[in-house]
């Protein structure tokens, strides 16, 4: 007779990734990698790395087919593009994630929000007891799409907020290439999160099985974007102290620190713990 162990190994979980782009398509590798049968769902999906079933579909029409009758998780990857098409996107897209969770009896599903919906003007800190109080494109509709998960009556829902999306192949320096475009003459905030952290934090939300939560997800090491423009400056050969920071407008979105404290101590810790680290990396 089998072990549980050797029964656990012989059926591995089966997973769908929906709206898989730049996270969601690694998101999916990774647990293919450790041995969930994992399908990623996207529009348009890229080639699918070994060990992943890519589908084609639009969320936006409900929930896809061509996907197991049973799942054990779910998770909703979906990015926004131009401001108008936010409504379009989050919101169907969890109602879809809904549907799917309740038809496949998924335990958990893991949904990656933004630290943007918190809004913060002034510097100060921020965790998962802040008020939504952003005002930048699509907050509203993001803010909508993380109810509807949280409010959907189903157990072991996380949301993950997370913050700007830098890796492999999305360096953070071209946003900080003109320093007379940076508000607040580049002492504004800036929180990042290198990709394989969100990864991580991912697989790490799958295995919950309460209540909704919400979760922060960034390396906790935020710098002015003088200071990340200044590092950039250097790695391209240019002289840091030559740049000139004129703008005094504030921040379109918001001017804020982000804590990942909840999310650590859960046990999960940034392998990239500063934008310096993961750069250099990436």
């Amino acid at each position: 007779m089998k072990s549980p162990e050797t029964a656990r190994q012989a059926a591995p979980s089966a997973i769908a990734v929906l709206g898989a782009g730049y996270v969601g398509m690694a998101a999916a590798a990774a647990l293919a990698g450790a041995g969930a049968r994992a399908w990623a769902v996207a529009r348009r999906p890229n080639e699918a790395p070994p060990g992943v079933t890519c589908l084609a579909a639009d969320l936006g029409a409900g929930p896809p087919a061509g996907l197991p009758a049973r799942l054990d998780a779910i998770v909703l990857t979906v990015g926004g593009g131009a401001a108008d098409t936010y409504a379009a996107t989050y919101p169907p897209a969890a109602r879809a994630a809904v549907a799917l969770a309740e038809a496949t009896a998924a335990r958990s599903l893991v949904y990656t929000s933004s630290t943007g919906v918190y809004g913060g003007k002034n510097g100060e800190w921020v965790d998962e007891r802040s008020p939504r109080s952003g005002s930048g494109p699509g907050h509203a509709a993001l803010c909508e799409a993380e109810d509807l998960l949280l409010s959907s009556g189903l157990a072991g829902v996380t949301v993950l907020r997370v913050a700007g999306i830098y890796g492999p192949g999305r360096t953070i320096c071209p946003r900080y290439a003109d320093p007379s475009r940076l508000p607040l003459r580049g002492g504004c905030w800036v929180n990042l999160a290198h990709r394989d952290d969100i990864v991580a934090a991912i697989r790490l939300a799958l295995g919950h099985r309460g209540a909704p939560r919400v979760l922060n997800v960034c390396d906790g090491a935020p710098a002015t974007a003088a200071e990340v423009a200044r590092w950039c400056a250097g790695s391209r050969g240019e002289d840091p102290d030559a740049l000139v920071f004129s703008c005094d407008d504030p921040p379109s979105r918001s001017n804020q620190r982000v804590s990942p404290a909840t999310l650590a101590g859960l046990g999960w810790r940034p392998r990239y713990g500063s934008f310096r680290d993961g750069a250099e990396a990436s």
